[in-house]
């Protein structure tokens, strides 16, 4: 007669091996998890970063209802060259009949100064209104996206720096703005230093993941 202990032992064997099987497949799964999960922190902040170079070399010059000039939130050094570059733009697309009105945004006292800037470049004081909405992208566009629901508009080209236009368009974009680029070309903050890039795919990010949860359609809505 076969002794129970010997007959168990093949049983015994083979649950060992099924067990030491699905230790290894739960490892390869879990290290795979990891590994997709590192590649995915490396392609995120690099799609972001691409996003922000390729949004950078827009131009659109398609017809609007306004030209929005978001406020710069930070100066290195003088910064009337950086006031001056966004109303001369702007200026430029108010003449090439891109949108029949100019939006200035920012601070109370930045607004003297670009609608100066701005008469000195032919446009009308009549085709020019401010808003004073601070420094920061998000409040800003949301002030003008209240104002266009309210005006029935819905397009608008935005007037930003080059590095910033990229979260300049998803910010306008969550509010419900039909945002079309149309970045500064010349003057102080139009280089796409590495500085800049890393800095624009920070906040990109910081958005994405944060502050755009926290906003609504404000045009579509309504």
């Amino acid at each position: 007669m076969t002794s129970p202990t010997v007959a168990s032992a093949p049983a015994a064997v083979a649950a060992s091996a099924g067990a030491w099987a699905r230790r290894r497949t739960l490892r390869a799964a879990v290290g795979a998890v990891a590994a997709g999960a590192r590649v995915l922190r490396l392609l995120v902040p690099v799609g972001a970063a691409a996003q922000i170079v390729l949004s950078s070399q827009l131009d659109d010059r398609t017809p609007t209802q306004a030209i929005v000039v978001l406020d710069p939130a930070q100066y290195w050094g003088d910064q009337r060259p950086v006031l001056e570059a966004r109303p001369v733009h702007a200026a430029q697309l108010y003449h090439d009949h891109i949108a029949p009105v100019v939006l200035l945004t920012g601070p109370a006292r930045t607004q003297g100064f670009e609608r100066q800037v701005l008469a000195r470049a032919g446009v009308p004081d009549a085709d020019v209104i401010a808003f004073t909405t601070g420094s920061d992208t998000v409040g800003s566009l949301r002030v003008v996206a209240n104002v266009m629901a309210d005006l029935g508009w819905s397009a608008a080209t935005v007037v930003t720096d080059p590095a910033a236009a990229a979260r300049a368009q998803a910010t306008a974009g969550a509010l419900g703005i039909d945002a079309h680029l149309s970045p500064t070309d010349a003057g102080p903050g139009t280089a796409l230093t590495s500085e800049y890039v890393a800095r624009e795919t920070l906040a990109m990010l910081r958005f994405q993941a944060l502050t755009r949860w926290s906003l609504s359609e404000v045009i579509h809505a309504r």
